[in-house]
């Protein structure tokens, strides 16, 4: 696959438009350029599985208390994985729904994407570590995270 090289506020703006979407910046681009994605997650659903509806989903904010609930249960730090199954395991029938096992960026399903995501708002707004503290792959609790 070739590689293109853009500037920094180039990939920010591509980014900004692709994830609030869950698509990948690639996505983005062929938006603009009105090229058709061979993406599955943008194809019609089966007539047999019914759409999935925006009260059926989840925000990063509504992900936010489960990460912390999932640290504070494994004494404050787990790694990504475990945290991702633990949310997995609360969320298994919503999770399981088509809508959320869509692939989107680097070919993730919807659900870990969105917990990924929901990881680093809780990070921004100080909650849990940096990696560069935790350790890559580690989420760890800040003691604001830890005692909220």
């Amino acid at each position: 696959m070739p590689l293109i090289e853009v500037d920094q506020e180039v990939w920010d703006s591509l980014q900004e438009k692709a994830r609030p979407l869950g698509i990948t910046s690639n996505d983005v681009l062929r938006t603009v350029l009105k090229i058709k994605s061979k993406q599955l997650h943008f194809e019609k659903p089966p007539k047999d599985i019914q759409p999935i509806s925006p009260k059926d989903t989840l925000t990063q904010e509504e992900l936010i208390p489960h990460i912390i609930k999932a640290l504070k249960e494994n004494g404050g730090a787990a790694s990504k994985k475990l945290v991702e199954r633990k949310i997995f395991q609360s969320f298994k029938s919503l999770f399981e729904q088509p809508y959320y096992q869509q692939k989107v960026s680097r070919g993730v399903p919807r659900w870990q994407h969105n917990i990924a995501w929901a990881k680093e708002r809780a990070k921004h707004i100080g909650l849990i570590e940096s990696s560069a503290v935790s350790g890559r792959g580690i989420w760890k609790l800040t003691e604001k995270g830890y005692n909220k």
